[in-house]
């Protein structure tokens, strides 16, 4: 039944996979010039006023190009292997994150198992046996992370470094693809600073150059795709699960991917947040077309999925109660132990 519901789920959605190649063009091309733009003017523009404007719109910029990489990884983005790869590999650069470690994790881990614990790598809340575990900083450092600032602090500590540094913890076991990528990733991170030295400036003035060009975005972007992923897939009625008898992949995509009604700014700043539930039940649709795909999904799939309209009450009533999760009772934890949420109720896994 699984099987053939999702497939029925994705039947619909088939005229929005694809989007004109000029179209997806531009996208790259005006996304890589917009953040060129505001990376030089972030480090060499006159007036401060205008170098604080232009680092603080570096990181949606970032966000922007990695958000156009997620769809060249998924072959959505111009539909052609070869050009999506390259597309891929490119786009994901201001952000540090090597593409073939970047594709193992979102693609094969992440999308193949989503919610499964030990399989996917995002965002897996712990039991409190494992929080318990824990010595005293592991402990105050996960309660910072699943708070509404920790988020980004999260991605960068946990995700991204991990990825730079090919963390085996993530990666499980190291290939020389994963370093030869960290390397080139590492390379366009060095770039950068040869860039922000060629008038030799004194090390104050370089100094503010890289916080204003590289530093702040790269935390702005860090904190935008926390607070993105974290909304995905977290919620008090989605489960997570900890053994793969009793997870199949439509429960990951259709019960364990949030529709989170968010208004229209937030879904450019914050990746595909509010679109996303549509992205997991058909990966194939480009950001650009998901939109409409989502509204078809909802007016179809009804109380298959769990929809949560956005507001800052119910994203702190979120981040309240998902904080450690019981994945024998299927209920979301406080750090006491103390349960938030009834029991969720799962569906045994069919064919």
């Amino acid at each position: 039944m699984g099987v053939s519901r999702i497939l029925a789920l994705r039947r619909p959605l088939a005229p929005f996979h694809t989007q004109e190649a000029a179209w997806a063009l531009f996208l790259s091309a005006a996304a890589t010039m917009a953040y060129a733009l505001a990376f030089f003017a972030a480090a060499y523009a006159g007036p401060l006023w205008l170098r604080l404007m232009a680092s603080a719109a570096c990181g949606p910029l970032i966000a922007l190009l990695f958000r156009i990489a997620h769809d060249a990884g998924h072959g959505s983005h111009f539909a052609h292997a070869r050009l999506d790869r390259l597309v891929c590999r490119l786009s994901l650069l201001p952000s540090y994150h090597p593409h073939s470690v970047w594709v193992l994790l979102h693609n094969g881990r992440h999308h193949s198992f989503t919610n499964l614990r030990d399989c996917d790598y995002i965002w897996i809340p712990k039991s409190k046996a494992e929080y318990d575990a824990l010595g005293p900083f592991r402990r105050l450092r996960e309660r910072v992370y699943r708070t509404s600032w920790g988020v980004g602090l999260y991605y960068l500590c946990a995700i991204s470094m991990g990825m730079v540094m090919v963390r085996p913890s993530l990666v499980r076991k190291v290939k020389w693809v994963y370093l030869r990528d960290a390397l080139i990733a590492f390379a366009f991170f060095a770039a950068q600073f040869v860039l922000l030295g060629l008038d030799r400036p004194d090390a104050a003035t370089f100094a503010l150059r890289v916080v204003l060009a590289i530093v702040v975005p790269y935390l702005i972007f860090n904190w935008l795709v926390g607070f993105a992923s974290f909304l995905n897939h977290t919620h008090p009625r989605v489960p997570w699960f900890a053994r793969r008898e009793d997870w199949s992949f439509y429960q990951g995509q259709v019960h364990c991917t949030v529709h989170v009604g968010v208004p229209q700014w937030m879904i450019f700043f914050l990746t595909d947040l509010g679109l996303h539930g549509a992205h997991h039940i058909d990966p194939r649709i480009p950001i650009w077309q998901l939109e409409p795909a989502e509204a078809r999904i909802l007016a179809e799939a009804g109380e298959e999925i769990v929809v949560e309209p956005w507001t800052f009450r119910r994203h702190r009533a979120i981040m309240r109660a998902c904080k450690l999760y019981d994945y024998d009772n299927h209920r979301w934890l406080d750090f006491a132990g103390k349960p938030t949420t009834p029991a969720i109720e799962v569906a045994r896994p069919s064919a």
